[in-house]
This record gives structure tokens, C-alpha cells and sequence, in this order.
């Protein structure tokens, strides 16, 4: 009996190991690729570049279910939402200018990479592309 013992023991050890080795490699979080550098001369396009942007400074006050609550009413889940809102408010709060609410509230500005790729989005016409 006790070589049998030893011998459940350590499967049971292997198997937890495993499994969590598992469960540890599946909690990861992705938004996708990384962004193009601030000076690639690609056009920054909604679906890779600016919706991640979006994503990661905006949507968790800006979103679907808590704009209305968090958000001051402005939605920017969605493609559409964004389009609908004053590209200038947009700008102007992102950018912590004079007369507009800096953007993200109570926090620093987002990065000025980002702030270019919104902006020449903004100017390339907001493509949805």
C-alpha cells in the first residue's frame, strides 16, 4: 500500500500542475495586434487602431451600459456612436484643451501617440474601415 500511495500523490500533483499551468495561460487578455507606430504613414483605421484606443481609455465610462451613468451621456461603444459625437468635443477633451472636460476624468492624458491617431483619423473624415 505505501508504494501506491507515493504513486497517486504525485499523479494528483502532476494533474493540479497542469491544470493550473492551464487555467493560468488561458486568463490572458488581448485587444488585439499592437498599434502601428505614431510615425507610420498608414492611415490609422477604426477597426485595428482607433476602436483599441477606444477601448483602453474610453469605453470603461464612455460604454454601452454605463455612458449614461458614467459617461455624462456620450456613447462611444460603438462606430456610429463616435461619429455622432462633436469630433472637436472629442479632440478637445482628449487633448486637456482650454474650455473642454480633460479627458480621461481625473486622470492623465492619454498618450500623445494616440491623440495623433485619433485626430488624423478625425481629419482623414472617421473612415470605418
Amino acid at each position: 500500500m505505501r508504494k501506491i500511495l507515493p504513486s497517486l500523490t504525485a499523479r494528483a500533483f502532476t494533474g493540479v500542475a497542469i491544470s493550473l499551468l492551464a487555467f493560468a495561460t488561458a486568463c490572458s487578455y488581448s485587444q488585439g495586434s499592437e498599434p502601428s507606430p505614431c510615425n507610420d504613414p498608414t492611415p490609422a483605421t477604426y477597426t485595428a487602431v482607433i476602436s483599441p484606443i477606444f477601448d483602453a481609455q474610453c469605453r470603461s465610462c464612455h460604454g454601452a451600459t454605463v455612458y449614461q451613468t458614467l459617461g455624462g451621456g456620450n456613447d462611444y461603444s460603438t462606430y456610429q456612436a463616435i461619429k455622432s459625437q462633436s469630433a472637436s468635443l472629442i479632440l478637445g477633451c482628449i487633448q486637456h484643451a482650454p474650455g473642454y472636460d480633460p479627458m480621461p476624468k481625473g486622470g492623465a492624458k492619454i498618450p500623445a501617440c494616440d491623440i495623433e491617431r485619433i485626430k488624423t483619423w478625425i481629419e482623414a473624415g472617421q473612415p470605418n474601415n
